[in-house]
């Protein structure tokens, strides 16, 4: 299955829509590696969709600094660039659904924190 969990911080959040309206959330997600002081980012994108308003729930609930947890689907995008002969490949991350989480120094863990459902 090609699905991923994350858990990180958010270090940079833009909320766009398209010509016909929809609405799409970009994050970058810091995750620090284990056992260093160094991060790595991924970028996740967040899409509406007919049944939940997920990318302005993000928006909404979520800002830059926040921790949250992300599942997801990978993906692969090919797109040609202008002045290229080949195609290229890149991973691309979707979220399906986040959960902002805060840590509990008594219990060692990060908690999942509540925040409205979808309409």
């Amino acid at each position: 299955m090609n699905s991923f969990e994350l858990l990180g911080r958010i270090n940079w959040l833009d909320i766009k829509y398209t010509d016909s309206g929809t609405c799409f959330t970009k994050i970058m997600l810091a995750k620090k590696k284990p056992k260093t002081d160094e991060y790595e980012s991924f970028p996740v994108i967040f899409f509406n969709t007919k049944n939940d308003n997920t990318a302005e729930r993000l928006a909404e609930y979520c800002k830059v600094g926040d921790y949250i947890r992300i599942k997801g689907q990978l993906g692969i995008n090919r797109y040609a660039p202008k002045n290229a002969d080949k195609v290229q490949e890149k991973v691309a991350l979707t979220g399906w659904s986040f959960v902002p989480v805060e840590w509990d120094s008594e219990q060692n863990k990060y908690i999942d924190k509540e925040i409205p459902q979808a309409a």
